[in-house]
């Protein structure tokens, strides 16, 4: 019987030769090209599809290596992946340096007057704008999640000097950041914060974690700026946190629901910025997404591990 390798994310021609060349044993498809009796012949898929479900509901199944395109992997049936014994690997640090530029953009948009320029641009064109401006030097920047996206983040903020403190779950010591607090004892940090950056992933102890009485500790109005996950923001409650000026700012890439609908009030509100979830985004991504798959997918031919970026079934990231 064949052995298959399912390849879901778009891969260059070249790509594809050159898996085929160094593994003469295999066969790659798409899911185009696969019929129903392949289904039980999938041993490795790169990339997430619907018809993941389907093979994980057969008992006869042989999938033991998933390989997604994306750093968080809360949209994956992941007790079913575990109990099946199937290892994933995501591609977290691929988008660290997109995500951080994009969180540097909304802020400096917001604090140099560029949002309130491009809005007198295309309506009264004043030559003045109702803003005062200030600058990032100096101010504290709070980014719950110390992996890589913080850390790029903290380079970058802390070169334009920035005040940087990270928030994990116990608060051990992360590279690039001058403090780091656990999740349970930020309340100081806080009180103090100019911006706060949720860089976390989705999991269930992180649902819903920025709701009323998260937003109730914040003493400086600061810019709230969400990359990580759209449902761990209460909506309900940040919109309330803005009308009663608890935050002053909110910037979104991701949100709950995604996409946001049309007639969403959160598109109205001048002082929220929404991008579609584009703040990873980069024009290179088969090339940087790539590698990874073919070294794990080296390594588990080899032994039956991965080399890099597995996931922990358990916690979810």
């Amino acid at each position: 019987m064949p052995k298959i390798v399912l390849l879901v994310q778009a891969t260059k021609p070249a790509q594809v030769a050159q898996l085929q060349a160094q593994y003469p044993d295999w066969t790659f498809k798409t899911v185009a090209e696969l019929t129903p009796t392949d289904y039980d012949q999938i041993e490795v898929m790169y990339g997430n599809h619907p018809i993941l479900k389907q093979i994980l509901a057969s008992p006869t199944n042989h999938l033991h290596f998933l390989q997604v395109i994306s750093a968080g992997v809360d949209y994956l049936p992941l007790a079913e992946l575990k109990a099946a014994g199937v290892l994933v690997a995501n591609t977290s640090g691929i988008h660290a340096d997109a995500i951080s530029e994009s969180v540097l953009a909304a802020m400096l948009t917001v604090v140099r007057g560029y949002h309130a320029a491009w809005l007198n641009q295309t309506g009264t064109r004043g030559w003045s704008l109702p803003v005062k401006t200030s600058t990032l030097t100096g101010q504290q920047l709070l980014i719950y999640g110390t992996g890589k996206i913080g850390q790029s983040l903290a380079v970058k903020a802390t070169a334009l000097g920035m005040q940087v403190v990270g928030v994990n779950t116990t608060g051990h010591p992360a590279a690039h950041f001058a403090a780091t607090v656990a999740m349970d004892q930020t309340e100081a940090a806080l009180a103090t914060a100019d911006f706060v950056v949720n860089a976390l992933p989705l999991t269930a102890a992180t649902h819903h974690l920025y709701n009323a009485a998260w937003f109730a500790q914040l003493k400086q109005q600061p810019m709230f700026i969400n990359i990580g996950r759209g449902p761990a923001v209460a909506t309900a409650d940040l919109v309330a946190a803005l009308d009663q000026h608890l935050v002053s700012w909110a910037a979104l890439d991701v949100t709950e629901p995604e996409p946001l609908p049309a007639d969403n009030p959160l598109w109205q509100r001048p002082d929220v910025l929404i991008t579609p979830h584009i703040s990873g985004q980069i024009d290179h991504f088969r090339a940087v997404v790539f590698p990874i798959f073919s070294t794990n997918f080296a390594q588990w031919c080899q032994d039956g591990t991965l080399a890099q970026n597995q996931v922990d079934l358990t916690r979810g990231y």
